[in-house]
């Protein structure tokens, strides 16, 4: 199944298996789980807990950084 994943203003296709994770869409795209959020990319985002399977929605993931 193909997912429409924008980080920052880059815009990707990835294809994963039906019923992938948040996480797994991480781990493909080879990013940190902690320094992220991965939420749907509609007017009103939901985020998706790295546990959860991914929607069949076009998904946004937000970089962060924390620091003290």
């Amino acid at each position: 199944m193909e997912w429409q994943v924008t980080i920052d203003d880059d815009v990707q296709i990835i294809d994963l298996p039906e019923g992938a994770t948040a996480s797994k869409l991480v781990g493909r795209l080879k990013l940190h789980p902690d320094s992220l959020l991965v939420v749907t990319d509609e007017e009103k985002m939901i985020p998706i807990p790295l546990v959860s399977k991914l929607p069949n929605k076009p998904i946004r993931i937000i970089l962060v950084a924390s620091g003290g």
